[in-house]
C-alpha cells in the first residue's frame, strides 16, 4: 500500500532522476488509496488505484520481446492459479515455503537498513526481519492481496521506481529466472543500491550432474507438462521461464556486475530443484557511488 513514507522514494522508472509527484489523491488516514502520479521530465502519468502506485511504463512494451514476455508472465498465473479453486491463494502457498526462505534470510544476515524485494509475490519473506530495523518494500507485476498489507509497487524489474542509492540491500526469491532483461536488471538493482549495498538472490538451479538431479529434472518437467494439460493460456508456445540456470549460467551472469560475498546451497526436497543462496556486491568499476 502508498503511504507517504513510500510516496517520498518513487522516482520516474524511465527516467530516474525525475521525482514523482502526486496529484488528485485519495487518502485513508495515512494511506493514498486513489491518485495518480505524475513524471513531470518525461510527461507520463501512472495510476494509484486501491492504494497500489502501477509503475509500469507500458508505452515502453510494444515489441515482441516483451509481448512474449507478457504472455509468459499470464501463463505463469495461470498455471499457477490452476493448482486451487481461490487464485489468490496459489502464488501465496507457492511462496511461503517457510523453511528455505528462512534459512535463505539466515544466509544474508540482513539486520538493519532499508530492502527491496523484486518479485515479491505476497511480501511472505518481510517476516524473517524485525520490521522496527529493516524497512521492507516490494516490487512485482502481479498484484496479490496481500500487497494491502506492506509497502508495495507494482512495477518491473528493468524499470525501478526509486532513485540512485536508495537502498542498502536488494533481494529476489526465485524469481530472476521470470526477468524479461537479466543485464538491465542487474544494472539497475546497482543504481538503486547504495555504496556498498548487496544484492541477494535465492534461484532454482536446473542442470544434470547425476541421478539426484536428473530426478529433479524429470520432476520439474513433469510438472509443467501437467500444468499445461490443466491450464488454459492464451498463447501455449509463451516459455515457462525465461531464464532456466546451471549453477554455470547464474554464476557467469552475476559475475559480469558483483563480486561474491557469499554463497551457498540448499536442498528443500529430493525431488525438488536445488536452490543456490548468492549475496553479491557490485564490483567497484561499475557500482562506484554517483557523485
Amino acid at each position: 500500500m502508498l503511504n507517504d513514507k513510500l510516496l517520498d522514494l518513487l522516482y520516474c522508472p524511465v527516467a530516474p532522476e525525475s521525482k514523482l509527484r502526486l496529484k488528485n489523491e485519495q487518502r485513508n488516514s495515512e494511506l493514498i488509496i486513489e491518485g495518480e502520479l505524475i513524471c513531470e521530465q518525461e510527461n507520463l502519468s501512472f495510476k494509484v488505484t486501491h492504494g497500489v502506485p502501477d509503475l509500469i511504463p507500458y508505452h515502453l512494451l510494444s515489441d515482441e520481446k516483451w509481448k512474449m514476455w507478457q504472455d509468459h508472465l499470464e501463463g505463469f498465473q495461470a498455471r499457477r492459479e490452476q493448482r486451487v479453486k481461490k487464485p489468490e491463494e496459489v502464488i501465496t502457498k507457492m511462496s511461503n515455503k517457510s523453511k528455505p526462505n528462512r534459512y535463505f534470510a539466515e544466509f544474508t544476515n540482513i539486520r538493519e537498513g532499508v530492502m527491496l524485494d523484486i518479485g515479491c509475490g505476497p511480501g511472505k519473506f518481510r517476516h524473517n526481519f524485525d520490521p522496527k530495523k529493516v524497512h521492507y518494500i516490494g516490487l512485482d507485476p502481479i498484484i496479490l492481496p496481500e500487497v494491502d498489507e506492506f509497502p508495495f509497487v507494482r512495477a518491473l524489474a528493468e524499470y525501478i521506481p526509486f532513485a540512485d542509492n536508495t537502498f542498502t540491500d536488494v533481494v529476489s526469491l526465485s524469481a530472476i529466472d521470470h526477468f524479461r532483461e537479466l543485464d538491465t536488471f542487474f544494472e539497475e538493482v546497482i543504481r538503486v543500491l547504495k555504496p556498498d549495498g548487496r544484492l541477494h538472490i535465492l534461484q532454482s538451479i536446473h542442470e544434470i550432474r547425476g541421478p539426484i538431479s536428473a530426478a529433479k529434472m524429470l520432476t520439474h518437467y513433469i510438472k509443467d507438462k501437467l500444468e499445461d494439460r490443466a491450464t488454459k493460456v492464451k498463447n501455449a508456445d509463451a516459455p515457462k521461464h525465461i531464464y532456466e540456470f546451471s549453477q554455470r549460467s547464474l554464476m557467469d551472469s552475476v559475475n559480469k556486475y558483483f563480486d561474491v560475498i557469499a554463497r551457498d546451497t540448499y536442498s528443500f526436497k529430493w525431488y525438488s530443484p536445488t536452490k543456490a543462496f548468492i549475496t553479491l556486491r557490485p564490483k567497484a568499476e561499475i557500482g562506484e557511488p554517483v557523485s
